[in-house]
């Protein structure tokens, strides 16, 4: 491995699965050490207390060091190690992405779609990195930690690494208060035994920071829109918020201020902050502030969707299982069961509302796979109408308090805790015994374990989030209905792909490879772009912060319009129109990274998103396998609702003509 990645081993903090909190122009001079400490040892440099020279100039074919080499030959003049390791530093960005590459490549760190890593698995198990160099290598915290807490002779390379660590500030990490104590002394003695090691201490020491007054000259100012701009907006008064702010961004470029209603939004929408989000924001933005009052009304202090840093790894890390997309493939059979009878309850000439029958259909099913057993669909209705209404009075601020205590919802909220009470009873040792584990079983046992961090009082809304989550992937699957029948072409096409999946009976997970699930999976990417459902993230600035030269105070309440890109014509050639051969080369829009995003961006990037897609592409196959359908009327067109969330309008309906195959009862 090279330096750059053992240092971020070293600094991965496993209990936030991001590194520890060190100085930014430290971690940068290490990384910038780190490459010239490599060069070195591959004898490409060579380096006194004045000068740095040059030795070789093959490449050495390592897409870290090799970029650095190529400065380092074509620099003329001779400097010293403190002047490469400034310069150098400028790269660490770069630097580290490419070791993350490579460790996960390796199988030494899993990457979690919201930006979280950990050790892997079997590096967590067994102590030891998988072969690097043709031999098992011992996890380097323990290896590192060992030497400075004994008298075990260090290698060389030990010793460039302690002085890496020491410079950028980060053994305080690695040791406890009094084992650091302890170990200074033996720290400082190791540290200065590797030349670059101390040109690295140089660097950070004399580094020049300009006066604030210099760095605040060029400041712009924020550019702001009122509600007058809001009501004269089309695309707003046609309920298209992702294209409302990226319109808006394009405007007046990709931070601006809202102001409406009393209130002010500060607005991000760019590719380029959807990635500064993911690696920024969880150490300036906090989530919990909006959604406190929401989630009292379920009865919780705190949820998944509220935690940050370590308690919102922890709290993934410990769904990751329940809510994978391996829990789908697995349990196609229930899927593709509760498929068929929902729509046995669909008759031939009736006219089906289209949003609410769907969420019956998805509700049913993230039940059954994540806690069981399926509720009514009384039940899931009085879940969503009080979900609904909560998130009018407390998230969007558009209702009085008062309208949560009517006798209606009182009823609702009373459905709720009932539910609450069923899943219990359905998780008692007895009940479960000899079953299949889900997410309701790692939730208890995460509160048995720690009912502190996972207290009673939080559990039942923890149990039914997934069902709430179900709520908006119902939505999408309305709107894939509709731009399925209002592509006959695309239709067809599906329909073929459906009937060949099943043609030799009901398929399993093996049968669903890239090219059998090709048309459907790809529609329903296209059905994501063009309609994400959650299409903004809300938070508040706990630091302040500048950015694109703009100064953004503490406590500001941030709007991440993250699916704005979703609409810009520079990331999706024509972005208005429903286009599915975007998905393929050479094109294959989707890959432009933080462009195509409809699960969010940042550490709270949905983390059941593979399970949502695979679930998804399932559905409008069965909906096409078994049911001929039509628009009611013929020739709608889609409307739009864009609160609580973007949601198709409550007119849209469909008729069931007929079905093409037979929908009989299946046993789950």
């Amino acid at each position: 491995m090279t330096f750059a990645e053992e240092i971020l081993l070293l600094l991965l903090d496993e209990n936030t699965g991001y590194f520890a909190p060190v100085p930014e122009w430290q971690m940068s001079c290490a990384f910038a050490g780190g490459v010239l400490m490599d060069l070195a040892l591959k004898n490409r440099i060579d380096s006194d207390l004045k000068t740095l020279t040059l030795i070789s100039k093959e490449p050495t074919g390592d897409d870290i060091l090799d970029p650095v080499l190529g400065e380092i030959a074509r620099e003329e003049k001779t400097h010293n190690a403190q002047f490469w390791v400034e310069r150098i530093a400028a790269r660490a960005e770069s630097i580290s992405d490419n070791a993350f590459n490579r460790l996960v490549k390796m199988g030494i760190l899993d990457f979690d779609s919201a930006g979280f890593w950990s050790l892997s698995k079997k590096v967590s198990r067994t102590g030891r990195y998988p072969l690097v160099d043709g031999a098992p290598g011992e996890e380097i915290k323990q290896r590192i930690t060992r030497i400075l807490l004994t008298d075990e002779i260090p290698d060389p390379r030990d010793i460039a690494i302690i002085g890496l660590l020491n410079n950028c500030d980060g053994v305080r990490t690695l040791l406890e208060p009094e084992e650091l104590e302890t170990a200074q002394e033996r720290i400082e003695l190791l540290s200065g035994m590797d030349l670059i090691g101390r040109t690295i201490g140089e660097a950070v020491r004399s580094s020049y920071r300009p006066p604030e007054a210099l760095r605040t000259r060029h400041r712009k100012k924020l550019p702001s829109i009122g509600l007058l701009d809001i009501l004269r907006s089309r695309a707003m008064r046609q309920g298209n918020l992702p294209k409302f702010f990226a319109q808006q961004a394009e405007k007046h470029g990709p931070v601006f201020e809202i102001k409406a209603g009393g209130r002010k939004y500060v607005v991000l929408a760019s590719q380029k902050l959807n990635l500064w989000t993911g690696k920024k924001g969880r150490l300036l933005l906090r989530t919990r502030d909006y959604l406190e009052d929401f989630q009292h009304e379920w009865g919780t202090a705190r949820s998944i969707a509220s935690m940050d840093g370590a308690d919102h790894f922890r709290m993934r890390k410990s769904m990751r299982d329940g809510v994978s997309r391996v829990v789908v493939e697995d349990r196609m059979h229930d899927v593709i069961a509760l498929a068929k009878k929902t729509f046995s309850g669909w008759k031939v000439g009736s006219d089906i509302p289209v949003e609410a029958s769907c969420q019956h259909l998805i509700g049913a099913q993230i039940s059954e796979l994540s806690l069981s057993f399926v509720p009514s669909f009384k039940i899931l209705d009085d879940l969503l109408k009080f979900e609904y209404r909560a998130l009018f009075v407390h998230v969007l601020d558009l209702l009085p308090g008062f309208m949560l205590r009517t006798p209606r919802m009182k009823r609702y909220k009373q459905s709720v805790l009932d539910l609450y009470a069923q899943i219990h009873a359905t998780h008692t040792p007895a009940q479960r015994a000899g079953k299949r584990r889900d997410l309701a079983d790692d939730l208890l046992e995460l509160h048995q374990s720690d009912p502190q961090f996972l207290p009673e009082t939080d559990l039942g809304f923890t149990f039914i989030a997934a069902i709430i989550a179900g709520h908006y992937t119902g939505s999408a699957l309305a709107f894939s209905i509709y731009e399925m029948l209002a592509n006959p072409d695309l239709h067809e096409r599906i329909v073929a792909e459906a009937d060949a999946l099943f043609e030799n009976g009901e398929p399993d997970a093996k049968a669903l490879t890239p090219d059998t699930i090709d048309v459907a999976h790809r529609f329903c990417m296209e059905v994501l772009r063009l309609h994400p459902v959650i299409n903004v993230h809300r938070r508040t600035a706990m630091n302040s912060f500048e950015i694109d030269g703009i100064p953004i105070p503490a406590y500001s309440e941030i709007l991440i319009a993250f699916t704005a890109t979703h609409f810009f014509d520079k990331h999706f050639k024509d972005p208005d129109k429903f286009d599915i051969d975007r998905y393929l080369p050479p094109r294959d829009e989707h890959t432009q990274t933080g462009a195509f995003v409809p699960f969010g961006t940042g550490t709270h990037t949905c983390g059941g998103r593979r399970w949502t897609e695979l679930q998804l592409v399932l559905n409008i196959l069965l909906v096409a396998r078994y049911l001929d359908l039509e628009l009611v009327p013929k020739n709608y067109k889609l409307k739009i609702s864009p609160f609580p969330k973007l949601s198709p309008g409550k007119n849209f309906k469909i008729r069931i003509k007929g079905y093409r195959r037979p929908v009989e009862s299946v046993e789950i």
